[in-house]
């Protein structure tokens, strides 16, 4: 993705609450930031989603500089464990580290690593099951805009589009959405407030959002705070990835996009895949609603016959992952491939069907108990937040509203015959997320047991 590619004209390109900025200003914006070197440097992006945060991200691009973008609010202590290890020569935010100088925009670290920097490399991302550690998925030049130009193919992004940039610019999700969009010279209404917030809402009807995007915990609360009921005839295209929704979600928002003459498209990824991997055609979303759909267009998916997982193939495979400042000179180590970590299954159409994580299990009394598909089946019977986790002692389901207890133990007891003492229902205050709208299953982890 270069921002070189993009045709600077009047055309708008970026909308924040407080101003316009056409491809011609955003270019101008872009210049701002001089992150001048002879050299391959890596650039650390703290990232809010603000114009200055896009611009900066650009221009690291153009001048062909690695970039690695976390959020803004990161904890200040992993923070500076990554900066202490990863060393970027460039860093851009509000918090200040020992050992670099602030130069415009930008800080500058004094003493520059001479660890050299794969060609290649162009985003360095964290991943999502990883939030907290120095973990991190390496992407190309290629696996972006690959994925970007199959995002916009299947989604048909045109110029005259209009995306509310609700989500993290840090997370994979979110920052596809900037690449595809400004991949099809469309616009970017960029924002930092919650579905939740009222100024979020006018800021869609005022600028005539066309498209929202949203993760499972997203579609949840659109539903609670009734969006099903909002006037809003501009907006003709919902996307949704992020993680398994509940299929009587699914349903309820395919139902409405189809009495609405809206599009709601049900997709699958990982930041591994930079990170779109699969989806519904919007038309086939009811019929289809319990699958991640079909491979996007130059992707293949199959299944393991040995171990039932789901196996991609694609472009816009990571190059591999990053531990530490030295893998950063590595070049493509997975060749196109990715063992997703996920089984699946495939319907008669080859729409595939996710069974569940080949690590979320765990084995009580020798059976095998797959706790993505307890979840799945409890939150279809109890119709509430339902978070699982547990070890081969016992089970343990965390929901956040009490009077769901006995409902949930009535649907183990009698769909999985589990003893009273085999599982735990436990009643949290909220169950425990990322930033990206995921469930932290680690922290539920410690919160349960």
């Amino acid at each position: 993705m270069s921002f070189h590619n993009i045709v600077v004209s009047e055309k708008i390109a970026v909308i924040t609450e407080e101003k316009q900025y056409t491809y011609k200003e955003l270019n101008e914006m872009v210049q701002q930031f001089k992150f001048s070197s002879d050299d391959k440097k890596l650039v650390l992006l703290l990232c809010k989603n603000k114009i200055e945060m896009l611009s900066a991200y650009l221009s690291a691009l153009n001048n062909h500089h690695a970039v690695m973008l976390i959020s803004a609010d990161t904890n200040a202590e992993l923070l500076i464990s990554i900066v202490n290890e990863y060393k970027p020569y460039w860093i851009v935010g509000t918090y200040s580290f020992d050992g670099y100088r602030q130069v415009g925009l930008i800080q500058e670290r004094v003493s520059s690593s001479n660890t050299p920097i794969h060609k290649d490399l162009a985003i360095l991302l964290s991943t999502s099951g990883t939030t907290g550690s120095q973990k991190f998925v390496r992407l190309s030049y290629e696996n972006i805009q690959s994925n970007a130009e199959a995002i916009v193919e299947y989604l048909n992004i045109d110029e005259n589009e209009r995306a509310i940039m609700n989500l993290p610019m840090s997370y994979s999700y979110g920052l596809s959405i900037i690449n595809s969009h400004l991949q099809a010279k469309a616009s970017i209404l960029l924002t930092d407030e919650s579905v939740m917030s009222k100024i979020f809402w006018q800021f869609v009807q005022e600028q005539q959002a066309t498209s929202i995007a949203g993760v499972p915990f997203t579609y949840q609360m659109l539903q609670r705070i009734g969006f099903l009921k909002m006037d809003l005839p501009h907006l003709k295209t919902l996307t949704q990835a992020g993680g398994r929704l509940n299929e009587k979600l699914v349903k309820i928002f395919a139902q409405y996009a189809k009495e609405q003459n809206k599009r709601f498209f049900v997709m699958y990824g990982q930041t591994e895949a930079s990170p779109r991997m699969s989806y519904i055609p919007s038309e086939r979303v009811v019929e289809k609603a319990g699958s991640i759909g079909i491979a996007i267009p130059g992707g293949d998916l199959s299944i393991d016959a040995e171990t039932g997982e789901l196996i991609y193939k694609g472009s816009n495979v990571m190059m591999g992952y990053a531990s530490c400042l030295a893998d950063l000179e590595k070049g493509d180590e997975m060749n196109g491939i990715l063992h997703t970590g996920d089984t699946a299954t495939s319907d008669q159409d080859d729409y595939f069907i996710i069974t569940g994580r080949m690590k979320r299990f765990i084995k009580l009394f020798g059976l095998r108990i797959n706790l993505d598909e307890v979840e799945k089946k409890l939150e279809s019977e109890v119709h509430t937040l339902i978070a699982c986790t547990g070890n081969d002692d016992k089970l343990m389901i965390a929901i956040d509203k009490e009077q769901y207890i006995t409902k949930v133990q009535d649907v183990v007891e009698q769909y999985y015959k589990l003893h009273r003492t085999a599982y735990k229902v436990i009643v949290l205050d909220a169950i425990p997320r990322f930033a990206s709208g995921k469930i932290d299953y680690v922290t539920l982890k410690e919160r349960c047991i």
